[in-house]
């Protein structure tokens, strides 16, 4: 019995001994595993955790600097929104296809769809769209993930780009009974990839989102960890529509800019003006980013956030924009363009108006260049923007074209005020000359042009003086007119006015065309004397910005001081709204106009609003006004209409041209002229002073 106890308490070190060799087994084979995970299988996300493991430096989003108008009214504010984030340092590594599947059906649920560039269509067969791929933002995302992940077109072609999605994702289609939720899932991942998720790049999934989505989130976090709502600021623009290409849109850093601005200091994830106001004054309204530090332990989980550096907010712009001129800029010109256009259709067409849908206005301070209002249609509204920006970019009127500083047209009759101008300071011309309207200028063989009278009734202006020449709008005056002068002293007295050079306004434009030897030999070909005829009524190569037609009258009737035309009137305190910087005058060119000339050129175009060719649209008007007509062929379609003005007759305050394409008669035009005009003497002129 004693020996039998014995054997058994014997055994009982084996035993021991191998129960713990076996939990020693166990261990190092659940400890191997996780070297596995940690080294080789999800090398790469803890190696990018890895280096979170530490105090980051993070930018801490500064406040962009804010547009108002010359009177303190707010063209573009800006908005407290919520953004829905995906954090790759939240997100269980393992989780992430359960969790965006979660937040896809909250987004499903919503009715908010969104981002998804991927070229596979959204329902069965998930076959690539070749006509997709190559469209391009989306071909330069494509072609960018074909990069990363070593693939040929070969590689993506029919389903094989799908097939590669769900085994990079690890995705299996018989767990989802809904195949459009799987190819939801794949749209997520592939725009993740595509803009570099990752532990310092978090993913914005849905920018301004609204209360029912943010609680949605919210209610379900336990469901959706590593899914953020982050504030954040957007522009907001106040008055919807009103002078949205003058105002511009901001965006994101573009790859080839990236360079220059980070340069400069900017982020990678930085916003920045794209065009518009907000590009040209970029320095001004960006604001300094701070800095957080932030301490992360081995698992991602933020531990502290302390601010290192404050942020700085930008700097707000003052415009010289007047909010209630630009309205009554945009809304009369639409009005305009769609009464031309009805008249011609109730006519019967034949290039009589009906084809008019497209124009612009320009309203400057004729004293210092200060842009009033500047307004082209058709326009569009920045606060929807995105969503619009398909059927804007393919409307065939192209609304995104901003036609003031862009677009280049026939100055028609409105030239010859410069013409005029150009003859009185030569000495080509004075007040007393005249010349006898023959009806045909038959001085060249190979080019005898008629004056309008003669092809319209079959008469003649008889003899006429430059105040009536301008008041009829007579070509044949101005043919012999151009004839004497020559082509180089019309185009360098044209330059000196400011047509066929820029501006210098501080968004983009377009320099024009000056026609002339200059411009003809650029082409490649030869300038005949029977083309300065043509020149100086306005037709031949010239073509010009309505901005440059509005520019050009200022200097003749100021005296002969043309200034850079500006938008800019103070660069103002974030916080207090204070001026730091106002924009002065600054002198572009001068003309030697006498004050004589200078009077007889506005008593020319007065006689035309009461007298010539605008007295129909300004019968019986209250105010003293002056201004051009001008009626240009295109060559194709109605003329297109143009009339430049100023008032007071007296002392003028603001000038103007509109230009309306196809627009048939210069009369069209004018109706816009009339009702700035009557903006000006009924709200401005008439407004009490501001006070002291």
């Amino acid at each position: 019995m004693r020996s039998l106890n014995r054997n058994r308490r014997s055994g009982y070190p084996f035993i021991r001994i191998f129960f713990l060799l076996c939990l020693f087994g166990v261990t190092l084979v659940i400890f191997s595993g996780r070297l596995v995970s940690l080294q080789i299988a999800n090398h790469s996300y803890y190696s990018e955790l890895a280096k979170a493991n530490a105090n980051v430096i993070k930018p801490l989003s500064t406040t962009r600097g804010e547009i108002y108008d010359r009177n303190g009214k707010p063209l573009v504010t800006n908005k407290i929104t919520y953004d829905i984030k995906i954090n790759r340092s939240l997100l269980p590594y393992g989780t992430e296809n359960e969790v965006l599947k979660n937040l896809l059906e909250l987004f499903h649920n919503g009715g908010i769809q969104l981002a998804d560039t991927l070229p596979i269509p959204k329902d069965a067969p998930f076959s690539i769209d070749d006509k997709y791929i190559w469209d391009n933002e989306k071909s330069k995302a494509l072609l960018k993930f074909m990069e990363r992940n070593k693939l040929t077109k070969a590689d993506i072609s029919g389903d094989k780009l799908y097939t590669f999605l769900l085994k990079k994702y690890k995705l299996v289609e018989a767990d989802y009974t809904d195949p459009s939720i799987l190819r939801s899932l794949l749209g997520l991942r592939y725009e993740m990839d595509i803009h570099d998720f990752g532990v310092y790049a978090p993913y914005t999934a849905l920018k301004n989102a609204d209360i029912k989505i943010t609680s949605a989130i919210s209610e379900n976090a336990h469901f959706l960890k590593g899914v953020e709502i982050v504030t954040s600021s957007t522009r907001f623009y106040n008055q919807g529509s009103v002078a949205a290409h003058i105002l511009g849109r901001t965006g994101p850093i573009f790859a080839e800019e990236a360079d220059n601005y980070i340069s400069k200091g900017y982020g990678f994830n930085a916003i920045v003006g794209k065009d518009g106001v907000e590009a040209a004054f970029e320095d001004y309204l960006r604001g300094i980013d701070g800095e957080n530090t932030v301490s992360y332990d081995e698992t991602g989980k933020i531990l502290s956030t302390a601010t290192s550096k404050e942020p700085k907010a930008g700097q707000s712009v003052r415009l010289t924009i007047d909010t209630d001129m630009q309205k009554i800029a945009e809304n009369s010109l639409k009005e305009a363009i769609d009464k031309a256009a009805a008249n011609g259709r109730s006519v019967g067409g034949g290039d009589r108006g009906e084809d008019a849908a497209t124009g612009s206005v320009v309203v400057l301070n004729p004293n210092n260049f200060e842009v009033l209002a500047m307004a082209s249609y058709p326009t569009y509204d920045m606060n929807t923007y995105s969503k619009d920006f398909n059927s804007l970019l393919h409307d065939k009127n192209r609304p995104l074209y901003d036609r003031s500083v862009l677009g280049i047209y026939p100055p028609g009759s409105t030239f010859k005020i410069a013409t005029a101008a150009a003859a009185l300071t030569s000495g080509t011309i004075n007040k007393n000359t005249t010349i006898v309207d023959e009806g045909i200028y038959r001085k060249y063989l190979t080019y005898q042009p008629h004056c309008w009278i003669y092809d319209l009734h079959g008469t003649t202006h008889g003899r006429v003086d430059v105040v009536n020449a301008i008041k009829v709008s007579c070509n044949y005056f101005f043919y012999e007119v151009g004839d004497r002068m020559g082509i180089e002293t019309l185009d360098e007295y044209c330059k000196s006015l400011g047509l066929g050079v820029k501006t210098g306004i501080e968004i983009g434009e377009s320099a024009g065309i000056l026609a002339g030897p200059e411009y003809r030999e650029s082409q490649g070909l030869t300038w005949q004397p029977g083309d300065t005829i043509q020149a100086a009524i306005g037709q031949s190569d010239n073509a010009f910005t309505p901005l440059q037609l509005a520019s050009y009258l200022p200097t003749i009737v100021n005296g002969g001081r043309r200034y850079k035309v500006h938008l800019l009137k103070s660069v103002d305190d974030f916080y207090t709204k204070e001026a730091k910087t106002v924009k002065e005058p600054e002198l572009a060119s001068t003309v030697s106009l006498s004050e004589e000339n200078m009077n007889l050129l506005k008593y020319s175009m007065k006689e035309v609003i009461e007298e010539g060719t605008a007295k129909d649209i300004f019968a019986n008007y209250p105010y003293s006004v002056a201004g051009k007509t001008g009626t240009a062929q295109t060559g194709k379609g109605s003329d297109t209409a143009t009339f430049i003005g100023f008032a007071p007759y007296d002392n003028p305050q603001i000038v103007l041209s509109v230009v309306i394409e196809n627009g048939y008669k210069g009369g069209n035009a004018a109706y816009v002229a009339k009702q700035l005009f009557d903006y000006y003497f009924q709200s401005i002129q008439a407004a009490p002073p501001p006070q002291q």
